[in-house]
């Protein structure tokens, strides 16, 4: 489950027409094809596209930014696109997530992962004076944009879409490809990092409905917002006037399901903490009983 791929294959789903954006030599593409799904993809290395072609229906050589989308796909709607660690390649994202938009049919979702530049190994890397690019990663040399989880949020709000399911790939602090010398950190500043969830967020991976065909994934129809989410989706959709109000509304009770997601985590972060705090205290009470046994054991030997 700690892997973007796999939570990608996830939020795709069975038997659907996808569009794989940056389709690479299609080892996603092969997956999804396993699981029923019909891939068309776009890559912009031949070589790349050229194996891709083993497990796509069609692939498409060129550049997303530049790519004459209507005369390559037709007008045939996709059931999801997918944007697998594609958008921080690009100059301009928010025109690529606008130019796309048309091609994804009626309930259609995009699902995208994007790495996380707020992880606490860059944060620590940053605060010894490094900014260091490389060949894979979070600083990835071919990265032409960076995102936190408000900025992820503000990229698909400002293209006309809702997230509707927001899930996170882990990584501890020191464990990442970025190279940071844990021996100049201190403890107080580690701990301060680990207080905060996004610190520990390697990859987002989300699925994102154009506003107006909100239909929030079963997950979330689950949880208690669920019903009320469905509701106000139906209010938007029978009132023009009203829809701007809707979506904000929507939007704040995604917020609210996220911040209790947060809530979870730091909930189980205290809980360790007193676990531990019980833990020394105990070793106190212990060390001090030692220490009057020890005590006592000299005055009778005097």
């Amino acid at each position: 489950k700690n892997s973007s791929h796999t939570l990608i294959v996830e939020l795709v789903g069975h038997g659907k027409r996808v569009l794989d954006v940056g389709a690479s030599t299609g080892y996603l593409a092969r997956v999804l094809t396993e699981r029923g799904c019909r891939v068309t993809g776009i890559e912009l290395d031949p070589e790349s596209a050229r194996q891709a072609e083993e497990h796509c229906d069609r692939v498409i050589s060129g550049n997303v930014e530049n790519l004459d989308l209507y005369e390559e796909l037709g007008d045939e709607p996709f059931d999801v696109i997918v944007f697998g660690d594609v958008l921080e390649h690009l100059e301009d994202p928010l025109r690529a997530l606008e130019r796309f938009k048309p091609f994804l049919g009626s309930g259609a979702h995009v699902v995208a992962s994007i790495p996380n530049v707020a992880h606490g190994s860059v944060r620590l890397a940053l605060l010894q004076g490094r900014f260091e690019y490389r060949s894979l990663g979070l600083l990835d040399n071919t990265h032409l944009r960076f995102f936190t989880r408000e900025s992820v949020g503000r990229l698909f709000e400002d293209a006309g879409f809702l997230i509707t399911d927001f899930r996170r790939t882990i990584q501890g602090i020191f464990m990442t490809e970025i190279e940071v010398d844990a021996n100049r950190v201190p403890d107080d500043v580690v701990r301060l990092l680990e207080e905060d969830p996004e610190a520990l967020t390697y990859q987002f991976v989300l699925t994102a409905r154009p506003y107006g065909g909100v239909e929030g994934p079963v997950a979330y129809h689950e949880r208690p917002t669920g019903e009320l989410i469905g509701l106000l989706n139906e209010l938007g959709s029978s009132s023009a006037g009203g829809k701007g109000f809707v979506y904000e509304l929507i939007r704040k009770l995604y917020d609210l399901e996220d911040l209790r997601h947060l809530l979870g985590i730091r909930t189980k972060q205290l809980a360790r903490t007193e676990l531990r705090a019980a833990g020394l205290a105990q070793e106190v009470v212990e060390l001090k009983d030692r220490l009057a046994r020890v005590t006592q054991s000299g005055k009778s030997n005097a």
